[in-house]
């Protein structure tokens, strides 16, 4: 089984018309947009002055709006920097801009693990005792330590308290 994909044909036409909106013409054939299995923590990765792309294979299995906000989200980062040179900020006005224009929140994380189908469970992680989950959604993280202060945040954005539920995970090894 190959590490990645090439980007599909589709692809291309979303990066043409965000392209014409950014005044960015012919950028489509400038990004190189590869699907990787490797990415397990983020949902893309971007090297602005080399064009590369790379997308996390579940996003093939995610909601359609998902896959187009996290692909404008990298390509705006190659049109940042070809638009305003090497000295823009990664997450600066100019990629707010035209994340704006393109019609998304201009936002560095999203929440993923409501969003992406999930393909397998991740390997736990040494040292990781604690458990928080959401009792609303089922979302889950995990610590060292317990953490109160944690919220869900897509079930604060719906009004509700968003307080986790801690347990203390057994069998858990030290790290």
């Amino acid at each position: 089984m190959s590490e990645s994909l090439t980007k599909p044909v589709m692809l291309d036409a979303r990066i043409a018309q965000w392209a014409l909106l950014w005044k960015a013409p012919g950028l489509e054939t400038r990004v190189s947009v590869s699907f990787s299995r490797r990415l397990r923590r983020s949902l893309g990765r971007c090297v602005p002055a080399r064009g590369v792309v790379r997308l996390n294979m579940r996003l093939l299995r995610s909601r359609p709006e998902l896959l187009d906000e996290v692909l404008c989200h990298e390509v705006a980062h190659v049109a940042a920097y070809e638009l305003h040179g090497r000295r823009t900020r990664p997450h600066g006005r100019e990629w707010a801009a035209l994340m704006r224009a393109a019609g998304f929140e201009p936002r560095v994380r999203t929440l993923w693990r409501h969003d992406v189908v999930a393909a397998a469970a991740r390997r736990p992680r040494r040292g990781l005792r604690y458990e928080h989950r959401c009792p609303v959604c089922q979302t889950g993280r995990l610590a060292r330590r317990p953490v109160r202060q944690w919220r869900c945040a897509a079930c604060v954005r719906a009004g509700l308290d968003g307080r986790l539920v801690i347990t203390k995970r057994n069998g858990v090894r030290r790290g």
